[in-house]
């Protein structure tokens, strides 16, 4: 369900529904949790790569704290959006690359290829309701 505490939590707002990927890792590039956390809705259902899901802000901020530590930068090679005819639902397709550092020094390489569903908001913006950041790859996730 929406509600009124993006304003709160982050400072940056999805305007398109492609936004909020952008933002997404813009956000997480920069460190900045609060933001990252604010692209989701209360009750946003984020997957892990096992195909686990992880519910709510304190979720969320915990997997996205995890991925600012390893200091990401994050190159999109493109983003799909469908909106749907009354222009309330969204999804998007963005597939990236990572670079990361582990905490053991180790580099970090991963392709990420999503799946993500959104709500546009009563003010306007775009937030997260399913994120899947392996969705249009997981056929196959057994393979990798």
């Amino acid at each position: 369900m929406p509600d009124n505490n993006a304003g709160k939590l982050g400072a940056s707002v999805a305007r398109n529904p492609e936004d909020c990927d952008r933002l997404l890792l813009a956000a997480l590039e920069a460190g900045d949790i609060e933001t990252s956390v604010s692209l989701y809705e209360p009750s946003a259902v984020l997957f892990r790569k096992s195909g686990e899901t992880m519910t709510g802000y304190e979720s969320i901020r915990k997997n996205n704290a995890a991925l600012i530590a390893l200091k990401p930068t994050f190159h999109i090679e493109q983003i799909v959006t469908t909106i749907t005819g009354d222009g309330t639902i969204a999804t998007t397709r963005m597939k990236a690359r990572l670079e990361g550092t582990q905490a053991d020094g180790k580099p970090v390489n991963s392709t990420i290829d999503t799946l993500e569903v959104l709500r546009k908001q009563p003010d306007g913006s775009w937030r997260y309701v399913i994120d899947d950041p392996f969705g249009s790859m997981r056929a196959g996730m057994d393979q990798r």
